[in-house]
Protein backbone atom coordinates (compact mmCIF):
# COMPACT_ATOMS: atom_id res chain seq x y z
CA UNK A 1 0.00 0.00 0.00
CA UNK A 2 1.59 3.28 -1.03
CA UNK A 3 1.40 6.56 1.36
CA UNK A 4 -1.24 8.12 -1.12
CA UNK A 5 -3.67 5.31 -0.63
CA UNK A 6 -3.10 5.48 3.25
CA UNK A 7 -4.20 9.50 2.75
CA UNK A 8 -6.82 8.51 0.34
CA UNK A 9 -7.99 6.11 3.04
CA UNK A 10 -7.97 8.61 5.70
CA UNK A 11 -10.02 11.21 3.62
CA UNK A 12 -12.49 8.57 2.95
CA UNK A 13 -12.67 7.76 5.94
CA UNK A 14 -13.53 11.57 6.59
CA UNK A 15 -15.56 11.59 3.78
CA UNK A 16 -18.04 8.42 5.33
CA UNK A 17 -18.75 10.01 8.20
CA UNK A 18 -19.84 13.57 6.89
CA UNK A 19 -16.23 15.09 8.64
CA UNK A 20 -15.08 16.84 5.68
CA UNK A 21 -18.57 18.81 4.93
CA UNK A 22 -17.28 22.17 4.82
CA UNK A 23 -13.63 21.56 4.64
CA UNK A 24 -11.19 21.82 2.02
CA UNK A 25 -8.81 18.72 2.64
CA UNK A 26 -5.47 18.46 1.76
CA UNK A 27 -2.81 16.03 2.25
CA UNK A 28 0.61 16.75 3.35
CA UNK A 29 1.03 20.56 4.39
CA UNK A 30 -1.84 23.06 4.40
CA UNK A 31 -1.53 25.54 1.42
CA UNK A 32 -3.63 28.82 1.31
CA UNK A 33 -5.55 28.84 -1.61
CA UNK A 34 -6.38 32.49 -2.90
CA UNK A 35 -9.15 34.13 -1.90
CA UNK A 36 -10.47 31.57 0.51
CA UNK A 37 -9.99 33.64 3.64
CA UNK A 38 -13.22 32.65 5.18
CA UNK A 39 -12.76 28.77 4.10
CA UNK A 40 -11.82 26.09 6.71
CA UNK A 41 -9.32 23.62 6.44
CA UNK A 42 -8.50 20.03 7.44
CA UNK A 43 -4.96 18.74 6.74
CA UNK A 44 -3.72 14.88 6.89
CA UNK A 45 -0.53 14.48 7.68
CA UNK A 46 1.66 12.19 8.37
CA UNK A 47 3.54 12.44 11.87
CA UNK A 48 6.07 9.16 11.84
CA UNK A 49 5.58 5.92 11.60
CA UNK A 50 7.59 2.15 11.69
CA UNK A 51 9.12 -0.43 9.71
CA UNK A 52 7.63 -0.39 6.46
CA UNK A 53 8.33 -3.86 5.78
CA UNK A 54 6.13 -5.59 7.98
CA UNK A 55 2.86 -7.32 7.11
CA UNK A 56 0.82 -4.13 9.14
CA UNK A 57 2.51 -0.53 9.78
CA UNK A 58 2.00 1.35 12.57
CA UNK A 59 2.12 5.16 11.45
CA UNK A 60 1.54 7.78 13.45
CA UNK A 61 -0.92 10.65 11.51
CA UNK A 62 -2.10 13.85 12.89
CA UNK A 63 -5.69 15.98 11.74
CA UNK A 64 -5.41 19.70 12.23
CA UNK A 65 -8.85 21.56 11.51
CA UNK A 66 -8.15 25.42 10.73
CA UNK A 67 -11.11 27.98 11.25
CA UNK A 68 -11.44 30.68 8.56
CA UNK A 69 -9.48 33.75 9.29
CA UNK A 70 -11.36 35.83 12.27
CA UNK A 71 -14.16 32.96 12.23
CA UNK A 72 -16.94 33.92 14.19
CA UNK A 73 -18.32 30.20 15.00
CA UNK A 74 -14.45 28.74 16.51
CA UNK A 75 -16.97 26.29 18.48
CA UNK A 76 -18.27 24.83 15.58
CA UNK A 77 -14.06 23.41 14.47
CA UNK A 78 -13.21 22.58 17.65
CA UNK A 79 -16.76 20.48 18.36
CA UNK A 80 -16.06 18.46 14.70
CA UNK A 81 -12.25 18.06 16.22
CA UNK A 82 -13.74 15.96 19.07
CA UNK A 83 -15.77 14.31 17.31
CA UNK A 84 -13.82 13.29 14.57
CA UNK A 85 -11.31 12.26 17.79
CA UNK A 86 -14.59 10.54 19.36
CA UNK A 87 -15.03 8.71 15.94
CA UNK A 88 -11.27 7.46 15.96
CA UNK A 89 -12.12 5.20 19.03
CA UNK A 90 -15.64 4.67 17.99
CA UNK A 91 -15.86 3.13 14.17
CA UNK A 92 -12.33 3.60 12.80
CA UNK A 93 -12.49 0.35 10.33
CA UNK A 94 -11.82 0.74 6.70
CA UNK A 95 -10.61 -1.57 4.30
CA UNK A 96 -6.81 -1.17 5.22
CA UNK A 97 -7.05 0.43 8.59
CA UNK A 98 -7.54 -1.94 11.28
CA UNK A 99 -6.90 0.07 14.07
CA UNK A 100 -7.07 4.04 15.15
CA UNK A 101 -6.71 5.64 18.53
CA UNK A 102 -5.87 8.80 18.98
CA UNK A 103 -3.14 10.38 21.45
CA UNK A 104 -3.06 13.17 23.97
CA UNK A 105 -6.20 15.44 23.78
CA UNK A 106 -6.66 18.23 21.14
CA UNK A 107 -4.21 20.95 21.59
CA UNK A 108 -5.39 24.58 19.98
CA UNK A 109 -3.66 27.05 18.37
CA UNK A 110 -4.14 30.15 16.42
CA UNK A 111 -1.65 31.08 13.40
CA UNK A 112 -0.57 34.21 12.06
CA UNK A 113 -3.18 34.79 9.54
CA UNK A 114 -5.61 34.82 12.31
CA UNK A 115 -7.28 31.45 12.11
CA UNK A 116 -7.59 28.78 15.01
CA UNK A 117 -6.16 25.45 14.24
CA UNK A 118 -7.25 22.08 16.41
CA UNK A 119 -4.61 19.23 16.19
CA UNK A 120 -5.73 15.48 16.67
CA UNK A 121 -2.32 13.45 17.15
CA UNK A 122 -3.55 9.80 16.11
CA UNK A 123 -1.86 6.21 15.63
CA UNK A 124 -2.77 3.62 13.08
CA UNK A 125 -2.53 0.05 12.41
CA UNK A 126 -2.31 -0.49 8.37
CA UNK A 127 -2.94 -3.85 6.91
CA UNK A 128 -0.71 -3.88 4.09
Amino acid sequence: MTRSEIYDALRAWLQGHGFDTGFRVQKRQWTEVQNTRNARYLIIQKNGGGAGEEAITRDYFRLILLTGQDDVSIDEVEDRAEAIRQAMLDDYQTECIIFMQPIGGIPAFRTEEGRYAFEINFQTIISR
